[in-house]
C-alpha cells in the first residue's frame, strides 16, 4: 500500500495484516522444528501441522486483531497524544485490559481446538509466565509504538512486535504438549 493512502477497509486490512505476521510465525516455528531440525540431526522432516496453524490463523486473522481494533478505538480518543504520562498510562493500560484478555482467550481457545478436557488448565499453568515474558517485551514496545507509530498504524505495529511474540507464545505454547492432560 503507497504511504498517505487510507485503506478502505482499516479493519479488514489490519486483520489481515496481523494474521499474517501471527501466523508467520508459527509457520517460521513449525518450518524451524519440523523441517530444519531433523534434517540438521540426520532425522526425515516431519509435515506441517496443518490443524496447529488454522487453529493459530483462527486466533491471529480474528480474535486478536478484533479485540485489538476494539481496544484502540477506545483507548486512543481518551488517552491521545504522545506525552510520557500518557504514553505511560497507555502502556500500563494495554498491558492489562488488553493484553490479560488475550491470554485469557488464547490458551483456552488452543486447547479447546486441541481437544482437551480441561480447557483453562493451560492457561492457569502457563499464564503467570507468559504474563511475565509478555511484561518484559511489551512493555518496551508499546512505549515505542504509543510514542513514535501514528494511531492507524498501531496494529500493523503490533503485528510485526507479534511477530516476534507470537514466536515466544508458541515456545510457550508447546511446552509440555508431550505430557498427558490430567
Amino acid at each position: 500500500m503507497l504511504s498517505g493512502l487510507k485503506p478502505s477497509k482499516p479493519f479488514v486490512v489490519n486483520c489481515l495484516r496481523y494474521g499474517s505476521l501471527f501466523c508467520g510465525a508459527e509457520v517460521l516455528q513449525q518450518y524451524y522444528l519440523k523441517k530444519h531440525l531433523p534434517k540438521q540431526e540426520g532425522s526425515q522432516p516431519q509435515p506441517y501441522d496443518a490443524t496447529k496453524l488454522k487453529n493459530m490463523a483462527v486466533f491471529g486473522y480474528v480474535f486478536a486483531p478484533s479485540y485489538m481494533a476494539l481496544w484502540y478505538k477506545w483507548l486512543e480518543p481518551r488517552y491521545p497524544g504522545t506525552a510520557l504520562k500518557t504514553v505511560v498510562t497507555k502502556v500500563v493500560l494495554d498491558q492489562t485490559l488488553l493484553t490479560i484478555p488475550i491470554l485469557c482467550m488464547f490458551f483456552p481457545w488452543m486447547s479447546y481446538c486441541d481437544g482437551k478436557e480441561n480447557i483453562f488448565r493451560e492457561l492457569i499453568d502457563k499464564f503467570v509466565l507468559t504474563y511475565t515474558i509478555s511484561c518484559t517485551f511489551w512493555l518496551p514496545a508499546q512505549a515505542l509504538n504509543f510514542r513514535m507509530v501514528p494511531p492507524q498504524h498501531r496494529i500493523l505495529f503490533n503485528g510485526a512486535a507479534g511477530f516476534i511474540w507470537a514466536f515466544i507464545l508458541c515456545i510457550i505454547k508447546r511446552q509440555g504438549e508431550d505430557k498427558v492432560e490430567d
